[in-house]
Parts: C-alpha cells; structure tokens; sequence
C-alpha cells in the first residue's frame, strides 16, 4: 500500500501519505511507552519516527528507478532512525517482526538489514504484481526463494547441548515506574526465588542468571545485600551473573557482575548504550516542561569498554535491554563470546506488548549472531532462544518463575558479524550502482 501511494503525484499527496503510515505503523506498535507516563511522551515518539519516514515521499515509484530505490531507502531510513538523534531508537525495524518468516535464516549474512531490505522487496514484488507488471515480480520472488533455500540449506548444525544454567524471574512488588522504590524487595524476591529452587535441586547448574535491575541497592555500598549474595553463592557453590544499579556520584550506573563462590565479583560490565529519557534525560529543560516524570530521573552514567563473563567454557556476553538494538555492540560482544545473556527489566512497561516485542528482537539477535540466547526479565518475559530463533522455553509475564536448561556453546562467528556492516552499506547504495551501471552503458554505447 505505501508503494503505491508514493507512485502518487503530486509530492504533497506522496508526504500525507507517509504521515498517515507513519502513525498507522508506529503508533500501536510504540503504546506501551505510554504506560505509566501518559499519552505525550508516546505521541512525541511517535512523531519523530514518523518524521524520520518523511524522506521516502521524494520517491516516485512510478518510476523504475523509484522503485529500486525503494527497499534501499527503506533501510537507509532504518539506519538513520538507529543512530540518531541520542544514539538512535531502532524499535520496530522491519527484522524485528520477522523472526517466524522462512528467510530469517538470512540474518546470520547481513544481520537485520538484510532481512528488512527482503521484506522491502517482497512489497515491491506485490506492487509489481498489482501493476500487472509480471516479470519483474515474479523475478523478484524468485530470487528471494532461492536465496531462501539457498541460506536454510547451508544452515549450521545447532552447538551441542552441554553448559547448564538457572535463569531466576524473581518478579517485582509491584508493576510500575516505583518498581524498587521499596529497597531491597527486588532483590529478596529473587533471592528467595534462587534458593528455593535450589534447595530442591540434586544437580547444580553451571551459573545463576538473574535479570537486569535485580538488585535494586548498589551491593557495593550495602553490606547487607552483599553478605547474604556472597552467603548463597558460596552455600551452593556456583557463580550468578546478577543485573545492578550501581552508585556512580550523584549518579547511578546499570550493571551486569558476575559473583563467584569465596571470591566475589569478579568481572563487572557497565551498560554502554542507555535508553534515552529511560536512564537520562537530553533536553532536560525541555523534558521536564513534556512530562513531570522528567524530574525524577536521575541519570546514569554509561561504561566506556565491553566486558565478558567466562565461567569456565563458557562466555556470556551480557547484553542489558536497549543494547539489543545497537548493531554494533552486539557484534563486538558476538566477537568475544559464545553465548549472550539479555538482562532486561520489564517492570516500567506493566502487561503491555513491549516484552514480546523485545522477545521478538532477541530472536532476530540469535539468528544473526549464531548464539544461544538467554533473555533473563524481573517480571517477564524470561526466554531461551536457540541460533535458528525457536523459543524453547518461555515464562508469563509479572510471575515468579525459573528457566532451567542447556545452551551450546558456539565459539563461531557468522558472516553476518564479519561482514554485516559492509553488506548494510551495500545494500543503501545497491540501486545507485545499478543506476550508475546503466548511465555508464548508454553513455559508452551513445560514443
């Protein structure tokens, strides 16, 4: 449908069509940013996902040329809107939602670009096809197939099975933005939940996982909560990689450390990427004029270096929530390890879609990196995702509940993280060397 308005004329009727999709798309998709902090900020969001969109109106997809350039500015747009403004928010990229598709197995050449530049091109194809134009569409499906059967049937054996873990959804007091307003009850929950669970168990897994903000006081600074860490650790004898909110100064820092028994933490990773008016405010001046929420937020400070957790064989690269849809970081952590953690909170978004959504990413992430998956969240939803995407285990939402399960451990790295930041460039300026090709030809053929 958005192609074919674009085929419209004049240029304003192109640009009215790309405000209304732009809101058709985004707003449902960006309403649990709405939860607890009101319409505005959502429908500020909104708006300025939609303003990014604005480029595509000055294609003419009557045109050949429109159209090739379609999909190729599609991810063009993509890019943009995952870098900019405050480091990007790249919620909602065409991949995201295509982990169940056939050629999601295409994520492990090009990453989430390549997946998005297909869907682009399948809605060509359709356009094509309305058009009556049956040639170029039916090449253009053919292509996509083959190069789906093509990358499912050279698809990697799975890592054998043979590294345990526990992943502990302890849950929070209560759902919201004071989610651990009450000191101490986050962590509680999930170290009563821990021990439980343990307590019942004859064989012990290789490492607890437990979830983004799941210890709610610096453990540093309170004696208390590190005493009685350090106690369970050491009376079960295996490590916990445990998510915190570090005292930074007057500011905080979000933590993924790994504590191991009699020793203590040992390797601390600082959270790089922070969510934008989640963990800091831009504009705080004006923030605060938006939304009263503003004003309670104290910001964080980011870490400046990548950080692993080695428990024995194993190499967990803890990637913290909105790290996910940072390209980048998640191809250096893929470089330097052989399973990824995603520690994530999902308290601040209530019952609403955007846990699912983040689980939808995570699956994308596995594909494209080759990875065993653990998603750990303090209220749901906690997922083991294996490196073809598949959920094989899923917890509700807002429960107490424990994953207990092996991942493989893959020391691989696929093309996808070798080679997919100079395929994303690629598959921009595919259709300007197409063009350029073409110019070139008639040019030598009018001599």
């Amino acid at each position: 449908m958005l192609i074919y308005l674009l085929s419209k004329e004049p240029f304003r009727q192109r640009f009215i069509a790309i405000i209304f999709f732009g809101i058709a798309f985004f707003g449902p998709l960006l309403s649990w940013s709405n939860t607890y902090v009101g319409d505005v900020p959502w429908i500020i969001l909104t708006s300025l996902q939609v303003v990014l969109l604005i480029p595509l109106a000055f294609l003419r997809t009557s045109r050949l040329s429109g159209i090739l350039l379609f999909p190729s500015a599609w991810i063009g747009i993509e890019f943009v809107r995952s870098h900019f403004p405050f480091n990007g928010f790249g919620w909602g990229r065409l991949a995201f939602g295509q982990a169940d598709a056939p050629y999601a197995e295409m994520a492990r050449i090009a990453g989430a670009p390549l997946i998005g530049y297909v869907v682009s091109m399948l809605a060509v194809a359709i356009f094509l096809a309305v058009k009556r134009d049956f040639i170029p569409s039916g090449l253009l499906i053919a292509a996509i197939v083959i190069g789906t059967v093509a990358v499912n049937s050279t698809a990697p054996a799975l890592p054998k099975k043979n590294f345990s873990f526990v992943a502990v959804q302890g849950g929070v007091p209560s759902l919201g933005l004071d989610f651990n307003s009450r000191a101490t009850m986050v962590f509680e929950n999930h170290l009563r939940t821990s021990v439980n669970y343990l307590t019942t168990q004859h064989k012990m897994p290789e490492v607890v996982l437990w979830p983004e903000n799941s210890i709610d006081v610096d453990p540093f600074k309170d004696a208390i909560v590190r005493d009685q860490l350090q106690s369970v650790v050491d009376e079960f004898n295996i490590p916990f990689i445990v998510g915190a909110v570090l005292q930074h100064g007057s500011n905080f820092q979000n933590a993924s450390i790994l504590w191991r028994p009699y020793v203590g933490p040992t390797s601390i990773y600082i959270k790089r990427h922070l969510t934008p008016f989640g963990e800091y405010i831009p504009l705080r001046s004006i923030a605060e004029i938006v939304s009263p929420y503003a004003k309670n937020v104290v910001d964080f400070v980011p870490g400046d270096h990548l950080v692993i957790h080695h428990i024995g064989p194993a190499s967990f690269a803890p990637i913290i929530c909105f790290e996910l849809l940072d390209d980048a970081s998640d191809r250096a952590m893929a470089k330097q390890s052989n399973v990824f953690v995603v520690q994530t909170n999902s308290a601040t978004f209530g019952l609403s879609p955007e846990s699912d959504q983040q689980l939808g990413i995570t699956r994308i992430r596995a594909i494209e990196h080759q990875r065993y998956s653990i998603s750990v969240a303090t209220s749901g939803i906690s997922a083991l995702v294996d490196p073809r995407g598949r959920v094989t285990h899923r917890t509700r939402q807002n429960s107490a509940a424990i994953i207990n399960s092996e991942v493989g451990l893959n020391n691989s790295i696929s093309f996808a993280d070798k080679y997919g930041a100079f395929l994303e460039i690629f598959l921009v300026l595919f259709p300007f060397i197409l063009i350029s090709l073409g110019r070139l030809k008639r040019w030598r053929t009018s001599r």
